[in-house]
C-alpha cells in the first residue's frame, strides 16, 4: 500500500500566471507519472499543453471539465510529443489522467486547478 501512495503524490505546485489568449507549459509523461501534476492556471484564455511522452510505452492524456466531462482524449506515442488546447473558460479542477489499465492507479494523474 505504501508503494501506491507513493507514486500518486502531488508534485509541487507550478503557477502559470494571467495572460489573454494562449499560455503554454510543458508536461513530461513517463511510466506512471506526469511531471508536473499541479498546476495553477488562471481562467480565461487557453492552456497548451505540451505532453513529451519520454517513456518506449504507449500512453494516454485524457482531461475532464470541473464537471467530470472528458475534453480531450489523446494517444501519447512513445518518444513523441503532443500538443492539447484545453479551453480555461471555467474554473474548478481539471482532472488529467492516463486512461490505460493501472496507469492512474499507480500516480498517472493530475490536475489543474483554475481561479478566477
Amino acid at each position: 500500500m505504501l508503494v501506491l501512495t507513493a507514486c500518486a503524490s502531488q508534485q509541487p505546485l507550478v503557477t502559470i500566471g494571467p495572460a489573454k489568449g494562449e499560455t503554454k507549459i510543458e508536461v513530461k509523461a513517463s511510466n506512471f507519472k506526469f511531471q508536473p501534476n499541479n498546476i495553477k492556471a488562471y481562467k480565461g484564455g487557453v492552456l497548451v499543453v505540451r505532453i513529451e511522452n519520454i517513456s518506449d510505452t504507449v500512453h494516454n492524456f485524457t482531461i475532464n471539465n470541473p464537471e467530470g466531462r472528458a475534453l480531450h482524449s489523446v494517444p501519447l506515442p512513445p518518444r513523441k510529443t503532443t500538443a492539447v488546447k484545453v479551453d480555461l473558460s471555467e474554473p474548478g479542477t481539471y482532472e488529467f489522467y492516463c486512461d490505460k489499465p493501472f496507469h492512474a492507479a499507480f500516480g498517472m494523474k493530475g490536475r489543474i486547478e483554475v481561479v478566477q
